[in-house]
């Protein structure tokens, strides 16, 4: 008998100690809120439960108001939103506690629905005339700003006086009219086959696919979603449009090495049949031929410049560098020896065009700009929606 006793307290003891308590919980959560109010649901009238829920209760509590004094006095519309959020969070926390109806007497949570209507009413009336002042300023930078701190005011109260039609009037002001130039060089086009070049600003073959295409993935001047329209620059004229930004793209470096050349000989193998012997077995003879094969390789090296102006400012935005390296290979070959020992693929190689200065310059170019394209892309798509 005095041992099932023992085991008995033994098993107590471990019950006891295995689970740490509510009041030693230095991580009290709603989940563990929860599940304590559950155990209370289950028997009101265990005084130890109870206290242990109000403890947990008024834990979260207090965090909640550690926030809200943090931010009660704030004079800034960020500390504002802060102070929202938290009582925001809080009346959700008396909402969800007050759904326990077992609870709901122990804890009588509280409300705080005039305090909510207050913080957002200051809120929503201190973006509102921020984003009258922004709108004075008449530009399109200061319209962005005025339209950042409309969509606040959306956001806590959708109806807030005029704001559409003030939301309406900074989005038309503050969309950009870009113009994307022509690719253009300066300095010099390094050549070293007919020397160093300057080529200023020639008419070069992917001059105009490069600004085309910047416009059509831009959106063009039917960009309505967006904060700009972008024009080539025989459209801004057609359409006397005055541009607020000017993009220029610019060839800073563009340099296409002589070809390399690399020889070396393959020597191919084929068993072939020639007859048969009496038997009727076949038989093979080996065929052998040596292939010379040359290979040259093409290099170019570009450096593009993507310079932004501000034309109403008279300001530099921007001015960004981009690096690409391209080159290709091309082979052919001679053969000596047994044709019947070379295959398709080396035939392919014999008839292919022999020629060391097959080198394409525009083609090379257009590569070149193909691997910077998406960047390009990116930082033009960035700086008109900054």
């Amino acid at each position: 008998m005095k041992i099932i006793y023992t085991l008995l307290f033994a098993t107590l003891l471990m019950a006891c100690g295995g689970s740490k308590s509510i009041y030693e919980d230095k991580n009290i959560t709603e989940k563990k809120l929860e599940k304590l109010i559950r155990e209370y649901s289950a028997n009101p009238s265990d005084k130890y439960i109870a206290d242990q829920v109000k403890f947990a209760y008024d834990y979260l509590h207090n965090q909640y108001q550690a926030g809200i004094t943090q931010y009660q006095y704030s004079s800034t519309l960020e500390g504002k939103e802060s102070l929202l959020g938290y009582y925001i969070n809080l009346q959700s926390f008396y909402d969800r506690i007050r759904g326990y109806s077992t609870v709901s007497n122990l804890l009588k949570p509280g409300t705080v629905g005039a305090e909510i209507e207050k913080t957002k009413l200051e809120l929503v009336s201190g973006y509102y005339e921020q984003a009258a002042e922004w709108m004075d300023d008449n530009n399109w930078r200061s319209a962005r700003r005025a339209y950042r701190s409309l969509t606040k005011v959306q956001q806590w109260m959708p109806d807030y006086k005029n704001t559409r039609q003030l939301m309406r009037q900074a989005k038309e002001q503050g969309i950009i009219n870009a113009v994307i130039l022509p690719l253009s060089a300066e300095g010099f086009y390094y050549n070293n086959r007919y020397g160093n070049n300057n080529f200023g600003n020639n008419n070069m073959g992917s001059t105009p696919r490069l600004s085309e295409q910047l416009v059509n993935d831009l959106g063009g001047s039917y960009n309505s979603g967006g904060w700009y329209r972008v024009y080539n620059s025989w459209d801004v004229q057609r359409q006397n449009v005055r541009p607020n930004w000017t993009m220029q793209p610019v060839w800073t470096q563009l340099q296409m090495d002589n070809p390399r050349s690399n020889r070396y000989d393959r020597t191919v193998e084929k068993q072939a049949e020639i007859g048969k012997d009496t038997a009727g077995r076949p038989i093979y003879k080996k065929l052998t031929a040596t292939l010379t094969v040359t290979e040259v390789t093409y290099t170019a090296t570009g450096r593009l410049e993507l310079r932004i102006m501000d034309d109403d400012n008279n300001e530099r935005i921007s001015n960004r560098s981009f690096h690409e390296n391209y080159s290709f290979k091309t082979s052919w070959a001679t053969y000596k020896g047994d044709a019947g020992a070379l295959s398709n693929q080396d035939w392919e190689l014999i008839n292919a065009p022999r020629n060391s200065n097959n080198r394409d310059e525009e083609l090379m170019e257009q590569r070149l700009i193909e691997k910077m394209y998406q960047n390009i892309l990116s930082h033009l798509r960035g700086q008109l929606n900054n």
